[in-house]
């Protein structure tokens, strides 16, 4: 049953890319801020990589997360699905965070907004119609996360499910109390 749970969230991962209306699309990341609080933000899955269990994510450069993310590579992930009720949390670590032109050249012209605006992500500004964008100067990185343990939880009856996995195990996993 642990290897059933296991190859659930994988290919749920995995049905992201194909579905833009599945529950896992998008996710909550949590970072490390200098001051060791934790910082959370809604982020969205861009691709899954089931061989090595690692997520990407696109961002701009100049976010915070980007900057805490360079102070402590660990984070975690927080995917929900509330029809299944359905929890899964994944502490990663940064394996790359790569400027990808190619892939900032060929996305829809409204969405290089989200990388491309003139002020940095976070600075205060008197209204949103006074932001300005520079296209041909994007802020665009890609983030890949590699996966070291996931812990699933699936609220149900007449038992809650609960189970951990993780690296060093080879994502064996073990069944925990919900």
């Amino acid at each position: 049953m642990l290897e059933a749970l296991f190859q659930e969230c994988n290919n749920k991962w995995a049905q992201v890319k194909n579905s833009k209306k599945h529950a896992f699309r998008f996710f909550t990341l949590a970072t490390i801020a200098s001051d060791g609080s934790p910082h959370l933000r809604t982020v969205v899955l861009r691709d899954f990589n089931p061989k090595d269990i690692s997520f990407t994510m696109y961002t701009d450069s100049r976010s915070q997360k980007l900057q805490e993310l360079h102070q402590d590579k660990r984070a975690q992930l927080l995917f929900y699905d509330p029809k299944q009720m359905l929890q899964i949390i994944v502490s990663v670590v940064l394996l790359e965070n790569v400027n990808e032109d190619k892939i900032y050249n060929e996305i829809p012209e409204q969405s290089k907004k989200d990388y491309s605006s003139m002020i940095t992500p976070g600075s205060e500004i008197k209204s949103p119609d006074k932001l300005r964008f520079n296209f041909s100067k994007g802020y665009f990185s890609k983030l890949i996360f590699k996966a070291e343990t996931i812990e699933y939880l699936r609220l149900k009856r007449p038992n809650h499910l609960r189970a951990f996995f993780k690296i060093e195990d080879n994502w064996k996993g073990t069944f925990l109390v919900p």
